[in-house]
């Protein structure tokens, strides 16, 4: 009984899974790594020790539940109920027919013309973001991490509001969601604690934070509703573009999709720049190659959207980072119906993990797994050939791939291109920083970094 096995994959028994449930709260992925490393790319737990689970860093396994028989498979609770109790219920965290609905009216924001248009608002909000740069890396270090959370908070702001949020008001809700995701993964890992949470008023006052977040979004989407004048951002195309149907989305599901498309882009996008330059300030001979990529390219001319899609050592640097550093670390999927992937039995109702981590990690896909090698992603190599499709996900896959990714793309190569085109950058001390897997995988301190003018 206390054995529990789930499938026929090796298992950790439930005892063991429950005694780690402490521990996930800490480092999911370090618990899951120790599996791992000790059971194969494929295995079973009961996660918290409660729910049934099946985790694979295994890629063909991995495409068979995103994309192959994606449609016996919904997202878990943790998505369904736990980011619903906090974010609504959105294109993010439902499925079916409304799922599609949402994706459908969604993509029209992230077209290729839509995302030419809002390059040179981005371009200005990164200008006016230097300036302050400028300042603080002429007299101290400053916080990596810290300074691209700000960054592109203020990136995927202007992007879904133009002008008119102010930085009071986006600070609010970027320090709301920062709160909430970390309260929201404790009730992930240890499940048997959300009564505890809800009777001693821990769920009450995230709830406030949420209402008071939500209040702010509803305003705006409120005031450009009753305006004549026609702006040109995400939330002005969510509001002017109907449903086939000829219907328009309700103002309460606008806000509740801004607040998701804020929460993904801003998370996404923060953490992995911070982790590129991070390992570009351990690796300056790829700093020095960037720089003569970016010169090179933009000959005497701003950066524009098309320029930005040549840089293509850049980007194999961008994509060796999200490889080291996945921002979605793990999917989580259910199992409607009984399968079978790779020989292996899923019943339904088992939570099915793929686990990107694992997958970038994987050493029987990729040469000496630890180490920054951008070359890999030079596909004018041999050995670079082949691999599967799944081997590198960092925004996940199949139908619901993340929607943002091609605005993610155009705004990390932008931020990279413009700071290492002006600076060198170095670590400011030789500390190896851990990680922090929350819904996107965090630094779990400081990236002090020193700065001064190339």
């Amino acid at each position: 009984m206390l054995e529990g096995r789930i499938t026929n994959v090796p298992h950790v028994p439930r005892k063991e899974a429950f005694l780690d449930s402490g521990n996930m709260v800490k480092n999911p992925v370090q618990i899951f790594e120790k599996y791992r490393a000790r059971l194969g790319p494929t295995f079973s737990f009961h996660f918290g020790g409660a729910k049934r689970t099946i985790v694979s860093a295994d890629p063909a396994f991995i495409q068979h539940i995103l994309k192959d028989n994606h449609r016996n498979y919904e997202k878990s609770d943790i998505q369904v109920k736990r980011m619903a109790e906090f974010q609504g219920q959105g294109l993010l965290n439902s499925h079916g027919d409304f799922w599609f609905k949402q994706r459908r009216l969604l993509s029209h924001g992230f077209s290729r013309t839509h995302l030419t248009n809002l390059l040179p608002l981005q371009a200005q909000v990164l200008k006016e973001f230097m300036l302050n740069f400028d300042e603080e890396i002429a007299h101290r270090g400053v916080d990596m991490y810290q300074q691209m959370v700000m960054l592109t908070l203020r990136l995927v702001g202007k992007s879904l509001f133009g002008n008119e949020m102010s930085e009071k008001d986006l600070n609010q809700i970027g320090e709301t969601i920062s709160n909430i995701q970390a309260f929201m993964v404790r009730q992930i890992v240890q499940p048997y604690k959300i009564p505890w949470f809800r009777i001693s008023g821990q769920t009450e006052r995230f709830q406030q934070m949420r209402l008071e977040a939500d209040e702010i979004v509803r305003d705006y989407v409120y005031t450009r509703r009753k305006q004549s004048e026609k702006a040109h951002d995400l939330l002005q195309l969510i509001l002017q573009t109907p449903y086939n149907t000829g219907e328009f989305m309700s103002d309460e599901q606008v806000m509740i999709e801004v607040i998701q498309l804020l929460v993904a882009g801003n998370e996404t996008s923060s953490n992995t720049l911070a982790w590129t330059f991070y390992l570009l300030a351990q690796h300056p001979e790829f700093i020095n190659k960037i720089r003569k990529e970016v010169d090179s390219t933009f000959v005497g001319t701003e950066l524009d959207f098309n320029g930005l899609h040549k840089l293509n050592f850049t980007l194999q640097v961008l994509d060796e980072a999200m490889r080291l550093y996945p921002p979605f670390w793990m999917i989580d999927r259910v199992a409607l119906h009984d399968d079978e992937a790779r020989d292996i039995k899923i019943p339904a109702g088992t939570m099915v993990v793929p686990y990107i981590y694992g997958t970038h990690h994987n050493a029987e896909i990729w040469n000496t797994p630890e180490l920054f090698n951008p070359e890999r992603f030079d596909t004018t190599i041999h050995e670079n050939q082949g691999r599967h499709a799944f081997a590198h996900i960092p925004f996940g896959g199949g139908p619901r791939v993340c929607i943002g990714q091609n605005m993610a793309i155009m705004q990390m190569l932008l931020i990279i291109a413009t700071v290492v085109r002006r600076y060198d950058f170095t670590l400011a001390n030789d500390k190896l920083i851990d990680i922090q897997p929350m819904m996107i995988l965090r630094p779990a301190e400081k990236i002090m970094m020193n700065f001064k003018t190339a």
